[in-house]
């Protein structure tokens, strides 16, 4: 009797992922403990991101370059988990997560690259700033929702309505919450907050939609 070959698909590597984000975290929390748990509460505690309106932003640190990469791996890991139940799919092939993983990386980078073009075609950087943080803010804090969010989906039960209801109220709450905090600039400079939310927020998300499906 000829013996049959069985091929067993590991899914480790989506262990490794949430290890890795884990650890990303770990070391976020040993060098700026205070930063991490105000980001990683901000969408509870407003206080925390006005503080840092009044101290300055820069993206381009350890902290926030760190935290964006987190907020990247749990992105393209949902972005994922998405596509996958859309074709439903029951096989987690590590290709087909490097292709979201990419997707995602594009989508963010010339997200914040015509966004930074934006604040400076207008010379509105120092109107927009605190927009930007709480917006900045608000994905950093949504992200850590996202892992526990992912990590239950993962290993509790793979249910497509709880990973996508998760994922849209997550970010409908952010949306809101930039809204509130920041109806007064809203109001102030409309247009360019209408220019801003169409170019940068919705276009980007369509073209993501199309190239994925």
């Amino acid at each position: 009797m000829e013996a049959l070959q069985r091929s067993v698909l590991s899914t480790n590597w989506i262990t490794l992922i949430f290890v890795f984000s884990l650890t990303v975290l770990f070391f976020l929390k040993l060098f700026k403990t205070a930063k991490l748990k105000g980001y990683a509460s901000a969408i509870f505690y407003k206080g925390f991101l006005e503080i840092e309106v009044e101290e300055g932003y820069s993206p381009v640190t350890f902290f926030h370059i760190g935290f964006s990469f987190f907020s990247f791996l749990m992105l393209s890991i949902t972005t994922f988990f998405l596509i996958n139940q859309y074709k439903q799919s029951n096989v987690f092939l590590f290709a087909d997560y490097f292709l979201s993983s990419y997707y995602v990386f594009i989508f963010m980078i010339v997200r914040s690259l015509a966004a930074f073009l934006l604040l400076l075609l207008f010379e509105v950087k120092k109107q927009l700033s605190f927009f930007m943080i709480f917006k900045r803010g608000y994905l950093y804090s949504i992200s850590v929702g996202l892992f526990f969010l992912n990590v239950f989906y993962f290993y509790s039960f793979q249910n497509q309505f709880f990973l996508f209801s998760g994922f849209v109220l997550f970010f409908l709450v952010r949306f809101l919450l930039i809204l509130i905090n920041n109806k007064n600039l809203i109001i102030k400079e409309l247009f360019y907050f209408i220019l801003y939310i169409c170019a940068f927020e919705l276009a980007p998300l369509f073209v993501l939609f199309r190239l994925i499906f």
